[in-house]
């Protein structure tokens, strides 16, 4: 820097040698100075730089990417596949359903069928006799699964509850509900295999009570099944089969109920009303090797009316031998006192009606009543806990929701069994918890 100075100086000598003003020399001097300011500052800037690159860490290794080997002609269809059809919950529509129910009930008289669900009072002349009983055998959880193509639709359903075979707590799950549904758009038809509720008689009353009313005028069962109805404008029809699963292959129990039934839907019914009849024919036999079949029949009725917050349920029937499918358990025959065993089908007639009453969309109050009437002269001498001359129930309840998938209700029921000139009767009081998802 000395030796820049002193060049510089020789060149401002040398200037002035020829003839150049001193005021001329200090202003080149100080034009001198501020470049040599400059180049000082940007020296300390580039020193500053050489540091920062010394003292920073070494820079990351940039790793080439591997080089992916292209896929075969197999794997590309196996992905469109994939792609195209997608896993099983995509392929379908899903849905998970359910519900968690418990009912404390306390019984003024013992009901020996069926304990958890009221049927009717126990034969036994010490029927009367109080217990509580709590019971959350009514949980219920259910799976369907549904797909269309074209102008079709398929559905698969499944449903279980709680209601299986076992003592204790240990609460056996069993199937409810088992069945596919095929249906055709463009006709309107559709057809059910599997077990699914009875196609007749497919009212139910607004109980508390799991029962709804059995024996004492509510025909009811889930029981397998072809079933084919017609949707024609307000009207549907249906046919079907129906039979319970064999349970003794030594029983020659072969034909199935045959089934029919009309319904007329409008809105002069109100929403959800209906008018329906049904009948059915069987000519079989519960009994073992070579016992005779019998001819079995049945006639129903069915009427549902809505009205503003009123909802007007009812069914009415009358047949010959209509036993277990409509669970009506050693009801179906009649007994011959004289040969002391049972001999042709037992008539009999039955029939319930509901009333319900929603105050507003939490609250929600229901009465009626029920009675199943065999005749005395088939019944015979021979009853039991199930087999009786006449069997009534009176209830009324109330169902309040806290939230829209929670709610707690109240029920009374009044039941009287009558078998000839023996009459029992019984009371249940039930408040139930109810969650549905």
């Amino acid at each position: 820097m000395s030796s820049l100075f002193f060049v510089c100086l020789s060149g401002g000598v040398g200037t002035l040698a020829y003839g150049e003003s001193v005021e001329d020399l200090k202003t080149q001097m100080k034009t001198m100075q501020d470049q040599m300011i400059q180049m000082q500052k940007n020296m300390q800037a580039l020193q500053n730089r050489i540091n920062q690159l010394e003292t920073a860490p070494p820079a990351p290794q940039v790793v080439a990417a591997p080089e992916i080997p292209a896929l075969t002609a197999d794997e590309v269809t196996a992905l469109k596949n994939l792609t195209t059809f997608g896993n099983v919950w995509s392929k379908y529509n899903m849905k998970l359903y359910g519900k968690v129910k418990v009912d404390f009930n306390y019984d003024t008289a013992e009901f020996k069928n069926y304990n958890d669900f009221i049927g009717c009072v126990a034969k036994e002349s010490d029927y009367e006799n109080d217990s509580t009983d709590f019971n959350p055998r009514d949980t219920r959880l259910g799976f369907k699964a549904s797909h269309k193509w074209d102008e079709w639709s398929a559905m698969a359903h499944i449903e279980t509850d709680f209601y299986g075979d076992n003592s204790g707590n240990n609460l056996i799950p069993r199937m409810r509900l088992g069945y596919i549904n095929v249906g055709y758009e463009k006709t309107h038809t559709s057809m059910l295999v599997g077990q699914d509720w009875i196609p007749v008689s497919q009212l139910n009353p607004s109980t508390v009570d799991f029962g709804i009313l059995t024996a004492a005028g509510n025909l009811w069962w889930r029981v397998p099944q072809i079933t084919v109805r017609q949707e024609l404008g307000d009207f549907q029809v249906l046919a079907s089969v129906m039979k319970h699963r064999r349970t003794d292959t030594e029983n020659e129990d072969r034909m199935p109920w045959l089934l029919t039934r009309i319904q007329y839907s409008d809105e002069i019914l109100g929403k959800g009303g209906l008018v329906a009849l049904g009948g059915g024919y069987r000519n079989a036999d519960y009994g073992q090797d070579s016992s005779d079949n019998a001819d079995r029949w049945l006639i129903c009725g069915e009427l549902k009316y809505v009205t503003g917050p009123f909802t007007l349920k009812g069914e009415i029937w009358t047949g010959e031998g209509i036993g277990r499918n409509f669970l009506r358990y050693d009801l179906d025959m009649a007994y011959d006192n004289d040969k002391a065993e049972y001999g042709e089908p037992a008539s009999a007639y039955g029939g319930w009606a509901d009333l319900t009453y929603a105050f507003n969309d939490k609250t929600t109050m229901a009465v009626g009543y029920g009675f199943d009437n065999p005749n005395n002269g088939d019944i015979g001498d021979y009853t039991n806990d199930r087999r009786f001359t006449r069997n009534e129930q009176y209830f009324i309840n109330t169902w309040y929701s806290l939230s829209e998938p929670l709610k707690v209700g109240a029920e009374y029921i009044f039941i009287e069994t009558e078998r000839h000139r023996q009459i029992h009767s019984g009371n249940r009081f039930t408040v139930s918890m109810q969650y549905v998802f």
